[in-house]
């Protein structure tokens, strides 16, 4: 491939890997969940939601709110819910299993196509030296991607590279 092209190739790929580092940052490094929130799909939005309600409704712990009301409010670009700092706490407490720093982790080129809108990129520790090597085990992290005319590309999963259904209990799939 000519250099031209390999160049083509990545400009047209830097907005999707863009989008992934600014959740992967914001989520894992700054522990903004508000930030994270604005990277998200709306999709994912309301699977985790779901996600962290299902065992408060089962303790009886939601303080008379409809679940369901409270998953479309969170939904949204910009949350203001009474229920949300509570929900931000907890999901803070979670970042913990995944170490990433700035100088140590990347996004990998090349997404892989998952849908006409969907492509699967992977956040990866960079070795020492800086590039990794074809037969070179490395940490990674599945970030799915789904690209709306509006925002651009957004995260619709992580740690999956399934499709997210909302539902109670949603279904996040597994990498």
């Amino acid at each position: 491939m000519s250099r031209d092209h390999d160049y083509a190739r990545y400009v047209t790929q830097a907005p999707v890997m863009n989008a992934a580092w600014a959740f992967a940052e914001a989520y894992w490094i700054d522990k903004d969940i508000r930030g994270a929130w604005r990277a998200t799909h709306p999709t994912l939005r309301r699977c985790w939601t779901q996600t962290w309600l299902i065992p408060l409704l089962e303790q009886g712990s939601v303080g008379g709110y409809d679940p369901n009301a409270v998953v479309e409010a969170f939904a949204e670009d910009e949350v203001d819910h009474v229920l949300w700092k509570l929900f931000a706490r907890a999901q803070v407490k979670r970042t913990a299993p995944v170490a990433v720093d700035r100088e140590a982790w990347g996004v990998k080129a090349d997404p892989e196509f998952v849908a006409p809108d969907v492509v699967l990129v992977r956040l990866l520790s960079i070795p020492a030296g800086g590039a990794v090597r074809l037969d070179e085990m490395v940490a990674s992290v599945p970030l799915l991607m789904q690209y709306d005319v509006e925002p651009g590309w957004r995260l619709l999963n992580f740690f999956s590279d399934q499709i997210p259904v909302p539902g109670w209990p949603p279904q996040l799939g597994g990498a």
